[in-house]
């Protein structure tokens, strides 16, 4: 049975993304592994009639399956849920409440920007198991998806008593944060923005070593000195391609990044050929994520990211700064979630815990480099169990001095990391359970590791060995009294 809601507000997309998806070829890439067998069967020869036979019924495939989508899928948003049907064969009706939703992200990909289109992203958290938390409706004119954004966000586009649209006084927007192309230098110290150009340099280099001969034999005679400077110039121009793609990149993904509140709301808009603009209701944020790789750490840079309850695929789409100024990321922060005051260092247990594992690991590997070395008088293997466990000495006590905690009146904080350098603000309403973990070793040293249970983000933020006396007095304080009955489990 139809629900009511669909009979006054039932909506289609335009029909225009019939065309965009037949040019995809989204809904044809489904049947690929179908139509493969098939062509196979037929035994298709060789030759330009093959190939363009094949290209025309795949594109007619391709139009047909898209134009039977769009033709059987609609939408309604009313005051009190969103209902998607979809479905030829087998009919689908997914209803979702206006209180579940927790954010939407319009985008305007590049072949929808030359149809004048766009496609809205409903996140909600009230999808079965299995199954995508996200509701998307493809294809909707700009005014539309505007429109559209707006009326599950206020959970008020219409009147249920009138079905008039309600008026409403234009929000008041304040501007939090906007993109500096400066900021793009940034960009070959992030992890993230150099695995693409390394994967395409990669590929290059197999299609290169594929050819047949060696290009450089074949062409020169060098000599050794020559082949120092042309091995010198290639890792040259390679770490050039790596971190121009890097900077690239980031432009792509963040040019002309802005954040604004809203009314109520976070509106965050980005994107070179591939424009979005998510928007997430401040009531939902719980906290407030700033992460630091080792490069950014060297020129003061951060990322900033919000922690909304029931928010899909959050690392992107909670995004307050994606690259930027560590200042800049961290008044962000304290816009959003109070600060709970400096991090109170770990105990030297703590520190002397990962010394000692360095140190057994490194001195294991000396030890074995000893013997190889007297037996058969090579000792590369001892130099490098040496050296490593110098590095590993200095590497642990990097990692001590990453561990911190605090508790303030409001919120409260953890920070932990050495490669990637976390530390997450989180309201005291935030969390909903804690967890205390000790080992034998901890144990022994009188070490805890807490970790604070929450509906947002990751899930789960841990304190990383803290003295597990103090384990019950931050828990209280960082959530509520009844915290403060937990004490470390005991053997």
């Amino acid at each position: 049975m139809t629900p009511p809601l669909l009979a006054p507000d039932v909506r289609r997309t335009s029909s225009r993304i019939v065309l965009v998806h037949t040019v995809t070829f989204k809904q044809a890439r489904q049947l690929v592994p179908v139509l493969i067998p098939i062509v196979a069967g037929f035994g298709f020869g060789g030759g330009l009639t093959t190939v363009a036979i094949l290209a025309v019924g795949i594109t007619v495939v391709s139009l047909a399956a898209a134009a039977l989508s769009w033709w059987r899928f609609s939408y309604a948003d009313g005051p009190s849920a969103v209902v998607i049907t979809r479905g030829l064969l087998a009919r689908s009706v997914r209803t979702v409440p206006n209180d579940r939703i927790r954010g939407v992200e319009v985008e305007v990909p590049l072949l929808h920007r030359v149809f004048g289109l766009v496609r809205v992203r409903i996140d909600a958290a009230a999808g079965a198991a299995g199954e995508n938390e996200e509701v998307v409706v493809d294809g909707v004119p700009r005014a539309e998806g505007d429109r559209l954004r707006v009326a599950v966000l206020t959970h008020r586009s219409q009147t249920p008593a009138t079905g008039v649209d309600e008026a409403a006084p234009e929000p008041v927007e304040e501007e939090l944060s906007r993109w500096d192309n400066r900021w793009l230098l940034y960009a070959p110290l992030v992890g993230s923005y150099l695995a693409l150009p390394a994967a395409a340099l990669g590929a290059l280099s197999r299609v290169l070593d594929d050819i047949p001969g060696d290009p450089l034999e074949d062409e020169f005679d060098i000599e050794l000195p020559a082949a120092w400077a042309v091995a010198a110039g290639a890792v040259g121009v390679t770490l050039l391609l790596l971190v121009a793609g890097s900077v690239i990149g980031a432009a792509i993904v963040n040019w002309g990044f802005r954040l604004v509140r809203r009314g109520g709301a976070l509106v965050a808009t980005r994107g070179l050929f591939t424009r979005r603009h998510t928007e997430l209701e401040i009531d939902r944020v719980r906290g407030v994520s700033v992460s630091e790789g080792l490069g950014m750490r060297l020129v003061g840079a951060g990322r900033a990211t919000a922690l909304v309850t029931g928010l899909a695929d959050a690392a992107r789409r909670g995004q307050l700064l994606p690259l930027g100024p560590r200042a800049e990321a961290w008044s962000l922060a304290d816009l959003l979630v109070a600060d709970p005051g400096p991090l109170t260092p770990h105990p030297p247990a703590a520190r002397r815990r990962r010394i000692v594992r360095a140190l057994v690991g490194g001195l294991a590997v000396t030890a074995g480099g000893l013997v190889l070395g007297i037996s058969t008088g090579h000792w590369e293997l001892a130099v490098a169990g040496a050296v490593g466990t110098v590095l590993g000495v200095l590497l642990a006590r990097s990692l001590y001095a990453a561990l911190g905690h605090a508790a303030g009146p409001r919120s409260f904080s953890v920070r932990r990391g050495w490669l990637v350098r976390e530390q997450v603000v989180l309201e005291r309403r935030a969390v909903i359970g804690w967890q205390v973990k000790q080992s034998w070793f901890q144990r022994r040293d009188g070490l805890a590791t807490v970790m604070a249970c929450v509906g947002a983000g990751s899930g789960g933020y841990a304190a990383v060995d803290m003295a597990a006396a103090e384990t019950p007095a931050f828990t209280a304080a960082a959530s509520a009294p009844w915290a403060g009955a937990l004490s470390p489990p005991r053997s």
